[in-house]
C-alpha cells in the first residue's frame, strides 16, 4: 500500500451514514454554534450583516478570509504583524483612526501565538465604538480561548482538523438580520468523492486517480467563492464530527508536534513559529530558506507540507512579516492520522533534505 504524509485527508467513509444522510444539512445549533459548510461561509454570515464598510484584516490572510467580505462589497484594509505574529498595535490604531463608519476587525492567533491582549481589545472597544470584533479560531479551535474578551462574532474551520468533507462553526450572541442559508450539498459531495479517490489511490497506485483527486481539491472551493450565500454543514459531516474523540485527537497532535519540534531543533537552519505544543497543533509551522526546493524534494518522498497561502502584492508590501512567512513557511503534518514513528521518519527526512540542499550551495 502507498503511504503519503500530509496533504488532504482521505475519507474514512461510513457507507451506511452516507446513504442515510444523503443530501441533508443541519439547521440546529450545537454548543452554541451555527453549523456551516466552511470557515469562509461563517465569514460570509458576518459580512452580510453589514452594509458596505471596511474590513480590517491581517496582511497575512488567505483568500478564505478576504473573499467573503469582498462578496458583500466591503473594502479591505490590511494591518501589519510583528515578528512574534502578534498584531502591530500601533499600526492597527492608526488604521482605526483614519477610517470611519462601521469597521469589521478580524483577528486570529497564528499557530497558537497570542495576537492581541485583553487590555488592547478593551481599549479598542472603548475608544472606537464603531468597531465590530471578529475572531477566527481555526488555528486554536481545540484549545481553551486565550482571551477573556469575547468578540461580537467567532468563526472557525472545522474540516481542517479531521476527515470530514465540510464543516465550519459560527458563534454570536447578536441577533442575525439575515437567516437564510444554502442547503446545497454539492461542495461536500465533491470533496468526499475526492477523499474517497485518494483512499483508492493508496490501495492501487493508479496515477490517473491521483491526478483527478488533486484537480478536484484544487478547484472545489470555487463553488463556495462564487456564491455569497453561506451554506449549512451536511448532516454527514456533523455526525462524523460528533463521533470523533476530541481528547484523543488533541493528545496525539500534542505528542506528534512535540516529537517534530524536538527532532528539528537539532537543525540550525530551522526556525519555529509555534512556541507551545498545548495551544495549536493544526500543523507544526517552520521557517526555512530555500523553502520551495525543500518542499518539492519532500513531496517527491511522499511528505506533503502545507505552504502558507499566496498573498497579493498589497499584502506583501504592507507587511514584511507576511511577505517573509509566505516565502519561507512550511506546515508539517502532525495530525491524528500519524504515529510517533511517522513523526520520527518525517523529521529525519526533513533534516536530511535540508542538509542536502545546503550541501549543494
Amino acid at each position: 500500500m502507498i503511504k503519503e504524509y500530509g496533504y488532504e485527508y482521505d475519507a474514512v467513509l461510513n457507507v451506511e451514514l452516507a446513504k442515510e444522510t444523503a443530501g441533508r444539512c443541519i439547521s440546529h445549533f450545537d454548543h452554541g454554534a451555527i453549523l456551516l459548510r466552511s470557515g469562509r461561509d461563517a465569514l460570509k454570515a458576518v459580512a452580510r450583516e453589514y452594509g458596505k464598510s471596511v474590513a480590517i484584516v491581517p496582511a497575512l490572510a488567505c483568500d478564505s478570509m478576504v473573499v467573503p467580505f469582498r462578496l458583500y462589497g466591503h473594502r479591505i484594509a490590511y494591518y501589519k504583524l510583528q515578528n512574534d505574529y502578534s498584531i502591530d498595535y500601533d499600526d492597527l490604531l492608526k488604521i482605526l483612526s483614519e477610517e470611519s463608519g462601521t469597521l469589521l476587525f478580524l483577528y486570529m492567533n497564528y499557530f497558537g501565538n497570542l495576537s492581541i491582549t485583553d487590555d488592547q481589545l478593551k481599549f479598542v472597544k472603548k475608544h472606537y465604538p464603531n468597531v465590530v470584533f471578529i475572531e477566527d479560531r481555526t488555528h486554536d479551535l481545540i484549545y481553551k480561548r486565550q482571551n477573556s474578551f469575547y468578540p461580537d462574532y467567532t468563526v472557525a474551520s472545522l474540516r481542517k482538523w479531521m476527515n470530514i468533507p465540510d464543516g465550519g462553526l459560527f458563534w454570536t450572541d447578536k441577533p442575525l438580520t439575515n437567516t437564510v442559508f444554502s442547503e446545497d450539498t454539492t461542495f461536500s459531495e465533491t470533496r468526499r468523492k475526492a477523499q474517497c479517490m485518494r483512499a483508492e489511490f493508496f490501495k492501487n497506485g493508479d496515477e490517473s486517480v491521483k491526478t483527478e483527486y488533486r484537480r478536484i481539491f484544487s478547484t472545489v472551493t470555487n463553488q463556495i467563492d462564487s456564491c455569497p450565500l453561506p451554506g449549512r454543514m451536511t448532516e454527514y459531516a456533523y455526525r462524523m464530527a460528533l463521533a470523533t474523540n476530541w481528547d484523543a485527537m488533541r493528545d496525539i497532535r500534542e505528542r506528534n508536534a512535540t516529537i517534530l519540534i524536538e527532532q528539528l531543533s537539532e537543525c540550525e537552519k530551522v526556525k519555529f513559529i509555534q512556541k507551545d505544543t498545548c495551544k495549536s497543533n493544526l500543523y507544526v509551522p517552520i521557517l526555512i530558506d530555500k523553502r520551495n526546493l525543500i518542499q518539492r524534494n519532500l513531496a517527491s518522498k511522499g511528505i506533503f507540507t502545507t505552504l502558507i497561502w499566496p498573498l497579493n502584492d498589497k499584502q506583501k508590501e504592507r507587511c514584511k512579516i507576511a511577505d517573509y512567512t509566505e516565502r519561507c513557511m512550511l506546515g508539517i503534518p502532525c495530525d491524528q492520522r500519524y504515529s510517533a514513528e511517522d513523526m520520527y521518519f518525517i523529521a529525519q527526512e526533513i533534516v536530511k533534505t535540508i542538509n542536502e540542499q545546503y550541501a549543494k550551495a
